[in-house]
């Protein structure tokens, strides 16, 4: 038994792949051959390092927000500002690894919620932004993919 799945390739693509066989005299379907492009595409990332993803999976998950490593963290309190930042798999404060919500109410010595103390600036961002606001981030990009479904639906 050869049991299949079906994987998603956009129709321009799809096309573009048959023209080009059709362009070349290839009388193989398309279909057939994508099968044949991933099979190359295993042989060869094992020696391309440039065809496998780098990344740097390195970083705090917290809830649904993902603090990549050498994000900072700071947090206002009585005039004064407190820092910590995310070193590898860990947010650092004080030179120990802490949870945002402990790193809140030790800062305020009272129970806080860190979701509105907390101000994020990850590698890539430009401002820092209230954790609250980093939240959000993920709702946001589900609301957008799923009216980009909808719209492509017939």
């Amino acid at each position: 038994m050869n049991a299949q799945i079906s994987v998603p390739v956009s129709t321009e693509q799809f096309l573009e792949l048959a023209d080009f066989l059709r362009s070349n005299g290839d009388p193989r379907d398309p279909v057939a051959l994508v099968s044949t492009a991933i099979d190359y595409w295993i042989q060869n990332a094992s020696w391309k390092p440039e065809l496998l993803a780098q990344t740097d999976a390195r970083g705090y998950q917290w809830k649904n927000v993902f603090l990549p490593d050498g994000t900072q963290i700071r947090m206002p309190y009585k005039g004064a500002y407190h820092y910590s930042k995310v070193v590898g798999d860990e947010i650092i404060y004080e030179g120990k690894p802490i949870s945002p919500g402990s790193l809140a109410n030790t800062v305020a010595k009272s129970s806080r919620n860190a979701w509105r103390d907390l101000w994020i600036k990850r590698p890539t961002d430009r401002e820092w932004l209230l954790a609250d606001e980093c939240r959000g981030d993920r709702k946001d990009l589900g609301e957008k993919l799923l009216t980009e479904l909808e719209q492509s639906t017939p």
